[in-house]
Parts: C-alpha cells; sequence; structure tokens
C-alpha cells in the first residue's frame, strides 16, 4: 500500500514546532496558575505554576476534575463558572477563596471554540490576589477611621479652638497683671508730688485760718488748686480702671490720644531713670477695633524698649515714637538706641515665653501677647528689625 504523502514540507513542519516549542515555554512562563478544562470538566493541561501550586507534577494533574482540585467536592457545584461558561461561550470573570491553596485569586475563564464555532474547553487563569485583597481590607479601615476621624473633626477643631483662646486670654490676662504692677509703681510714684501739694495747701490754710491771716480769696485760690490737683488724680484712676475693662465689641478710637495715655503712666518711671521721649506725630490718626487691648500692646512694647536700655545702660537713652498714616493704615513706631536685637535673636523675639532678660524680670510674654493682640484681635501687623543702633517696633493697624 503506498504511503499518503504529506502537504506539509519539512521546513513548514519545523516552524509548527518551533512554534508549539515557543507557545509552551510562553504557557510555563506565566505566573498565574492556568488550566484547560474540557466539557467533561477534566483537565487537558495545566501550566507549570499551576503544577508547582499543587505539589504535583502536570502529568499527574491531568484528567483530574476541576471541582476535585481546586474545591475538594465529588460533584459540580450549583454555581460553577465553568459551566456558564460552556453554556454561554463568553468570558467570565469572579472571585474565589481556595482554601487548598489558602489565598484569595481572581479567575478568568475563556472558551475555546473548535473549527465548527462549537465550545470544547474553557481557559482557567488564576491569579492571586490574595496580598491585594489584604491591603484592600487594611485601605478599606484606614478609609473608614479617616471617616470616623473627619466626622469628629470640625467638632475637635471648634473644641481645640476654644483652648487655644482659652489659654490667649489667661496670658492676656498674666500680662494684664505684670503691666498693672508697673503702672501701680509709676501711679505711685506719679502721685506722690501732686499729694504733697495737697498736704501742703491743706497745712498752710490751717496755719492761716489759726492766725486769722486767711482771705476769701486767698481761700478761693487754695480750692481751686487742690481740686485742679484732685481731678488729675481722678482722670489718673480713670484711665487705669479703663484699661482693665473687658472689652466685648470693636470701637473707634485716636491713636493719637491712646499713646498719650499710656505714656502717661510710663513717662515718670522713664524720667526717674534718666531715658528721654521724643514723640513725632501727625495729628488725629483714628482706628477701629480695640483700644484697651492696643494701650496693652503699645505699653508692652514701650516697657520692652525700656529695659533694653537700662539692662545695656546705655549712656544716653532715648526712646522715639512716630505717630502717621501711610497706604490707608494707621503707623506706630518705637524706636530705642539700645545697640539693636541680636541677628540669631531676631526670629525669636514674639515667641511665647522667650526672653533674653533674667528669669526675676521677665517672662517672656510681653511681645507676644502684644503680637498677638495687633495681629489677631486688631488684624494688623507687629513687626521688629535693627535700624540706626537701635530696635524699631512698628505697629500697623
Amino acid at each position: 500500500m503506498p504511503t499518503e504523502k504529506s502537504d506539509v514540507s519539512p521546513m513548514e513542519q519545523e516552524k509548527i514546532i518551533h512554534a508549539k516549542q515557543e507557545w509552551e515555554q510562553t504557557f510555563d512562563a506565566v505566573s498565574d496558575l492556568i488550566f484547560i478544562v474540557d466539557t467533561n470538566h477534566s483537565i487537558v493541561r495545566v501550566n507549570r505554576a499551576m503544577a508547582e501550586r499543587c505539589g504535583c507534577t502536570p502529568m499527574e494533574l491531568v484528567g483530574r476534575k476541576c471541582f476535585d482540585l481546586m474545591h475538594g467536592t465529588n460533584s459540580v457545584p450549583d454555581d460553577c463558572l465553568h459551566a456558564r461558561v460552556l453554556q454561554c461561550g463568553k468570558s467570565q470573570i469572579s472571585e474565589f477563596n481556595v482554601e487548598k491553596f489558602n489565598g484569595t485569586f481572581e479567575v478568568t475563564m475563556s472558551p475555546l471554540f473548535n473549527a465548527e464555532g462549537q465550545t470544547t474547553a474553557t481557559v482557567h487563569v488564576a491569579r492571586d490576589i490574595t496580598e491585594k485583597k489584604c491591603h484592600g481590607k487594611l485601605l478599606a479601615a484606614q478609609q473608614k477611621q479617616l471617616e470616623e476621624v473627619n466626622s469628629t473633626l470640625e467638632s475637635r477643631i471648634t473644641e481645640a479652638v476654644a483652648e487655644l483662646r482659652k489659654k490667649d486670654d489667661i496670658l492676656i490676662q498674666q500680662s494684664r497683671l505684670t503691666a498693672m504692677g508697673e503702672m501701680i509703681s509709676n501711679i505711685a510714684h506719679q502721685w506722690r508730688q501732686p499729694l504733697n501739694n495737697v498736704g501742703l495747701i491743706v497745712q498752710n490754710l490751717q496755719l492761716a485760718f489759726k492766725a486769722n491771716d486767711l482771705s476769701v480769696e486767698e481761700l478761693d485760690e487754695d480750692i481751686a488748686e487742690t481740686m485742679k490737683v484732685l481731678q488729675q488724680i481722678s482722670e489718673t484712676i480713670d484711665d487705669f480702671s479703663n484699661f482693665f475693662s473687658y472689652e466685648e465689641e470693636a470701637s473707634s478710637f485716636v491713636v493719637n490720644e491712646l499713646v498719650s495715655r499710656s505714656l502717661s503712666f510710663v513717662e515718670p518711671s522713664l524720667k526717674r531713670k534718666g531715658i528721654w521721649l521724643e514723640l513725632d506725630e501727625q495729628p488725629d490718626i483714628t482706628e477701629k477695633g480695640y483700644p484697651n487691648e492696643y494701650m496693652q500692646a503699645f505699653l508692652n512694647v514701650m516697657l520692652n524698649a525700656r529695659d533694653v536700655l537700662l539692662d545695656n545702660q546705655v549712656a544716653h537713652p532715648l526712646i522715639s515714637i512716630r505717630i502717621f498714616r501711610e497706604n490707608g493704615r494707621s503707623i506706630v513706631t518705637v524706636r530705642d538706641n539700645g545697640g539693636g536685637i541680636r541677628e540669631e535673636v531676631l526670629p525669636k523675639i514674639f515667641d511665647p515665653y522667650f526672653t533674653t532678660k533674667h528669669q526675676s524680670t521677665g517672662v517672656g510674654i510681653g511681645l507676644y501677647m502684644a503680637k498677638m493682640i495687633i495681629e489677631k484681635k486688631m488684624h494688623g501687623s507687629l513687626t521688629a528689625r535693627n535700624v540706626d543702633g537701635g530696635a524699631e517696633f512698628r505697629i500697623e493697624v
């Protein structure tokens, strides 16, 4: 019987064999688990990754039922994805927890067709997504935690802001008490001379009365002088009282008047210590805000300049004050000739509790409070710089 001659040339046969080898190498090189299942749910081919995951050789898996291998059952599961693909002829994707492999897999099943278009098998590609799922669960837990944080964030911010404001109020009060001590000391010296004058007038009235040498004109003059002194003392008490009163609402004020009232508290003390004052002002510089707190900020800056001049023992100490308007804003500058602020210290001078003074003379909140009042309460700015052998503080509102 003659041998049937093949229509495929040896070269073409070699190409086919080479292509088959390349396909098999590619099939085995894929890290995903790949296996092909026929219409009877029998495994007809597996790649190396699948065999290694099962702890078998590829030939040991061929012929086994897919439901036995993957699910450990003796029959086709009710929700068998392989059966669904065979029926509809379309690819399906699903996730499975495979206890045997101790993980979660994303399985894609795609149909294989014969020449007549009939589904003869399905290709199963299982990708291990265990780590991805763990990350997903962790991310979901973190997302839930973040949502819980966000749900309470507003209330916690409100509480934190309220707590900060409470602390700021305490600091303001502490700063005011410090300023009160300064002013009480100044007022004591400021009142001593007027009270001495009143005492002399009363004594003279008594002596003149006893000597029968008191005329109506002299009595009226002495009484008028006494009332003038008492009026000055009364105004000082009013200024002192107003300075510590709480302001709920902003109001208009004249910056010049506040500076003048502030200086009336400290000027006698400055003169006793040999510190000269210079005042250069444009008239009637008006502003809107909280005048008492503005006064406190200005006083804190003034007292800081005084302390610098005394600490550095300046030969001819001088504080120069300018009041003017610039670009629609009120400006007050306080300049001393105390040698300036060291460059490494300059960025820190407004920090709370930072001080270059001895602990017995300062706790480091004066400039911090001044800045907080001007910037938070008055919506302005308080800055400092070195100029002409001294420091200049600029209050801009």
